[in-house]
């Protein structure tokens, strides 16, 4: 008899676990507590009742419902992406997803019928800037995950716990409490959110009247929550990090150590009614690489493959003659997902965004020198910001203050008002830049007072691009002054082009400094510029060293220092540093 030609009461696993957390929600809301006893009785009448539940793969005749219980692992997490491959390529049945931290990202986004390229999609695309607020001063995290709940409540459809094809359970710690718990009631993304939110990283999530952290602080790998839950073969996976050399003198270090060794003293514990448990050893260093998704897919893909006939051998044990039909989960189309993502980005980019102070050091191109911001924005101020700067030039730089708008898709506008040390009067201006449009932003500039009045510029950050090298292109049309420069009326329009080369001698490559992982970089420029009137080429040269940062992996920042060497050969230093 083949699984379509079973037609007797078949019951789904999904309406059974729904009943099931239904009875014992009654208990607590919005978790369950399933003792081990009811899970005994429940496999009984699993079994009496000829319940035949629809896993992801086929109809289930006689075999117990099988969980899969993805671990955390933070970055680590994404190779449970290649365990769901190789799972579908071998017709291993998934009737019951249980997910912790990353873990628990994973397991919803399968458990609501995405594909496995679906998911893979999903994080290549990831934008974590546009998903994360950094607020300062920090208030119960140093990161809000609010935006990136929202993200994931869109790409999930908004669905609840009862809409899932497959059922799952994110595992979440009570922050009062202390107790392991399961959610089944309310949004999928919330349960996710409170199950990946490191203390002291992620604001804690507020569920109900009570708040939640990641369930990895006590439950890395919740085998026993499937066991609880009525599951009757068990594959776990752990991700663990492999044996190395620790430096002492390394702070971050010590605490990533510690909180790894916290939470392996609970695993064996949790993982002992695994059927089969893999364990994959992940590089210490790699933790926060979020940006490597093929590489731990792989990871992933092989250690499912090599721990496969151990999965077989548990499903055989219970049922002899079960059948590994390879199968593959939907999902949806590529361009339905683009949508989708695009939708996800729009409900985000409208969320308010807290109040916070912003520094930030950065170099002025048009007047050669660097200056020092201060500037308060988000929460009342909406998309303006206001605040402080001072640059580190007596006669061009000085106190200023200024207020400016803007985002990324919407371009920005700025005015300030500044006192320079050496001049008597106040200086104003104004900037403004556009939207990008194809890869291009048109910016410009005016300052009342200074040599230069005004620029325009048409800019191209990268127009040549590489894992080892990205090449920009400015041109700019500038207006000086006659009276500050002792140029002749003719040489007041002057054009510009502006070639810049960041060149990354290790690649793709990113080293871990925790908290952040840096990428570092070389560059160097020069701007060539001429009267309109004629060519009289003038050339300035620069040069510097720098990293692109990931805060936690997730968040670019930068860093730079340099020089500049002007027309004149007068030699300016720079700094860049945005927070």
């Amino acid at each position: 008899m083949t699984f379509s030609h079973i037609v007797s009461t078949t019951v789904s696993l999904r309406e059974m676990f729904k009943l099931k957390a239904n009875r014992q929600s009654k208990i607590k809301n919005p978790i369950i507590f399933i003792p081990r006893i009811q899970a005994l009785v429940f496999l009984a009448f699993f079994t009496l009742s000829s319940v035949f539940p629809l896993s992801a793969s086929a109809s289930v005749a006689s075999r117990p419902p099988v969980a899969l219980v993805l671990g955390g692992g933070s970055a680590w997490g994404l190779s449970h992406i290649g365990l769901l491959k190789a799972l579908e390529e071998n017709g291993v049945p998934i009737d019951l997803l249980v997910g912790t931290s990353m873990g628990s990202i994973i397991a919803g986004l399968y458990a609501a019928g995405y594909s496995v390229d679906n998911i893979i999609e999903i994080f290549a695309s990831l934008e974590p800037a546009t998903l994360l607020d950094i607020p300062f001063p920090p208030r119960g995290g140093f990161i809000e995950t609010k935006r990136l709940q929202q993200y994931l409540d869109t790409l999930l459809g908004g669905k609840t716990y009862d809409q899932l094809p497959i059922p799952c359970y994110p595992v979440a710690v009570n922050l009062k409490t202390g107790e392991v718990q399961a959610f089944n009631r309310g949004k999928v993304s919330s349960g996710i959110q409170a199950s990946m939110s490191i203390p002291g990283v992620f604001l804690p999530v507020l569920i109900e009247g009570e708040y939640y952290v990641d369930g990895g602080l006590k439950n890395q790998v919740a085998a026993d929550v499937a066991a609880d839950l009525g599951a009757g073969i068990i594959i776990a996976v752990y991700l663990k990090s492999k044996l190395t050399e620790a430096n002492f003198e390394d702070l971050g270090d010590n605490i990533i150590r510690s909180v790894f060794t916290m939470v392996e003293g609970y695993v064996e514990e949790n993982t002992d009614p695994a059927d089969v448990l893999l364990q994959l050893e992940m590089d210490f260093d790699s933790f926060i690489d979020f940006h490597r998704v093929s590489y731990f897919v792989e990871q992933g893909y092989r250690a499912g493959n090599d721990a496969m006939a151990r999965i077989k051998a548990a499903i055989l044990a219970h049922d002899p003659a079960f059948e590994f039909i390879p199968y593959q989960q939907a999902g949806v189309k590529s361009t339905e997902l683009q949508q989708i993502l695009k939708d996800a980005e729009l409900a985000t980019a409208k969320l308010p965004k807290r109040f916070t102070i912003k520094p930030r050091f950065s170099f002025d191109h048009d007047h050669d020198f660097t200056k020092f911001e201060l500037k308060m924005t988000n929460g009342a101020l909406g998309l303006f910001g206001v605040g402080y700067r001072y640059g580190f030039d007596a006669e061009k730089g000085g106190h200023e203050l200024f207020v400016d708008w803007g985002t990324k898709t919407r371009g920005g506008a700025g005015l300030f008002v500044r006192q320079s040390p050496n001049r008597e009067g106040l200086t104003y201006g104004f900037s403004f830049n556009s939207p990008e449009v194809k890869e291009h932003v048109l910016e410009g500039v005016y300052v009342s007072q200074g040599g230069q009045a005004w620029r325009v510029s048409m800019v191209k950050r990268s127009f040549l691009e590489s894992p080892w090298a990205v090449a920009g292109l400015s041109m700019d049309l500038a207006g000086l002054r006659r009276n500050e420069t002792g140029i002749t009326p003719q040489e007041q329009l002057f054009l510009g082009l502006r070639p810049q080369v960041k060149i990354y001698p290790w690649g793709e490559r990113f080293f871990p400094l925790f908290p952040v992982l840096a990428k570092p970089y070389v560059t160097a420029g020069v701007t060539i510029s001429s009267p309109l009137s004629s060519y009289h080429p003038q050339l300035t040269y620069e040069a510097g060293i720098g990293t692109d940062l990931l805060l936690f992996g997730l968040y670019p920042r930068f860093f730079a220092v340099g020089a500049r060497l002007d027309h004149e050969r007068k030699l300016h230093w720079k700094v860049d540093l945005n927070y």
